[in-house]
């Protein structure tokens, strides 16, 4: 089954949805980009393999165009008729505690959440990416490692790479079945270092904090933190909504990743804000510390302490 669902509305970006689903191809494989257009055959139902879909994919791509909010059917916006397609996919999507990940293109804006029927309005409070015309490539491109660590190590390849895992596996077969000795380089033993194993255990989970930003704005800001081999997913809020952690990794004991946000003045475009966190367990506290580049304005590096959330809180 395919491990990334592009939902989107046939009259709104069908254009950007074939793209992004050729791109997605290109680095994950056809096999594991599911987009109804061409992966549902004459003669099947619709919402049953919409629904079987969603139930094994690992994220979901919510394409969003400038006509998505508002487009109608006499009379009736699309999105407030209980059986529009697009808000059951979204609905389904939000409901099954998948990853949903907005995608603004054609120079949309993310909708606010009461702009949305109840049961979609969860997807105001996800982190959205945009993908534009002047910039594609590199937008893609960030968007291609958004996604990758949120699925299975098999999926994670560019087909190519698959290609030659195979082929490699294809050889040492044929090497084995007429008797050819096959020497593995020796491992170290013991695993992995207990203090990283140990760092990495403490740092994972769900932790808050107070901030107070440069500007005298304070808010309560909520982390969400995995850990995977040195590398750092999950998601850190600002200004209390929640935000993909991108480019995390724990090196040495040390916690550093970013998040992104677009930033708007007045009715000019928004432009992109980069939020670099770096920090450390300290008496089993996260210290951490918050830099901001890019948007209208210039900030100062913001410090501040985070503490475990117990489950249930």
């Amino acid at each position: 089954m395919p491990g990334i669902f592009i939902s989107y509305r046939r009259d709104d970006q069908a254009g950007f949805a074939g793209r992004l689903a050729d791109a997605l191809a290109s680095a994950f494989g056809a096999e594991n980009v599911f987009r109804d257009i061409e992966d549902i055959h004459p003669g099947e139902d619709f919402v049953a393999v919409i629904d079987r879909h969603l139930a094994s994919v690992d994220v979901m791509l919510v394409m969003i165009g400038p006509a998505w909010l508002t487009a109608s059917r006499n009379g009736v916006r699309r999105l407030d008729e209980a059986d529009d397609f697009v808000r059951m996919e979204i609905a389904a999507g939000l409901a099954s505690g998948k990853v949903v990940l907005p995608v603004l293109v054609g120079g949309a804006a993310m909708p606010a959440e009461q702009d949305l029927p109840p049961a979609i309005a969860g997807l105001a409070r996800r982190q959205s990416l945009m993908l534009a015309d002047a910039g594609w490539t590199s937008d893609v491109a960030r968007l291609v490692e958004t996604i990758r660590p949120f699925l299975p190590a098999s999926r994670r390849l560019a087909p190519n790479f698959r290609r030659v895992w195979a082929a490699a596996g294809l050889v040492l077969v044929a090497l084995l079945a007429v008797g050819v000795k096959v020497y593995w380089p020796e491992r170290p033993v013991g695993g992995p270092d207990p203090v990283s194993v140990e760092v990495a255990s403490s740092l994972a989970g769900r932790w808050a904090a107070r901030v107070k930003y440069d500007w005298g704005a304070e808010h309560a800001e909520r982390f969400e933190l995995r850990m995977d081999n040195g590398e750092v997913h999950g998601t850190a809020s600002y200004l209390g909504v929640a935000r993909m952690i991108e480019q995390g990794r724990l090196a040495g004991g040390r916690l550093e990743f970013l998040t992104r946000t677009q930033e708007t003045l007045g009715d000019g475009p928004g432009r992109e804000v980069t939020h670099r966190y770096r920090g450390a367990l300290k008496d089993g506290q996260l210290h951490l510390v918050l830099e901001s580049s890019g948007g209208h304005s210039a900030h100062l590096p913001v410090e501040f302490v985070a503490r475990r959330v117990r489950d249930g809180a």
